[in-house]
């Protein structure tokens, strides 16, 4: 019995793909396209508002760029980010496969949760 997963020759005679190749092609970041970050926490720093992190899958984020909160394919709303950190570290930019913590403007703290995806 063949796994989907083993190696074989496709039906044009050439060589299937292996599973850690597509893996990590899947989970390469993309530095073109828009901006996009799957929330994989979220943190409320009273008088700061609120922190979401993650890692940037593709494009760039800045500080005062406006983004799209997204949960199952409909937008919740839009916030601006205030600030970019990537390890206690303050930038004015992040780009793809940055591992940041993003500080959105207002009271969003409700609004964001892990899984949630922010965009431009």
């Amino acid at each position: 019995m063949k796994w989907p997963w083993q190696r074989e020759k496709a039906a044009d005679g050439t060589a299937s793909k292996d599973v850690d190749v597509l893996l990590a092609e899947a989970n390469a970041a993309s530095p073109t396209g828009p901006f996009r970050m799957v929330v994989e926490d979220v943190f409320t720093i009273k008088r700061r508002g609120t922190v979401a992190t993650g890692r940037i899958g593709s494009g760039n984020v800045r500080v005062g760029q406006q983004v799209r909160i997204r949960r199952a394919g409909t937008v919740l709303g839009t916030t601006s980010v205030t600030g970019v950190e990537m390890f206690r570290t303050k930038l004015e930019t992040a780009s793809a496969g940055d591992n940041v913590g993003l500080m959105l403007a207002g009271g969003t703290g409700d609004n964001v949760m892990r899984g949630d995806v922010l965009e431009s």
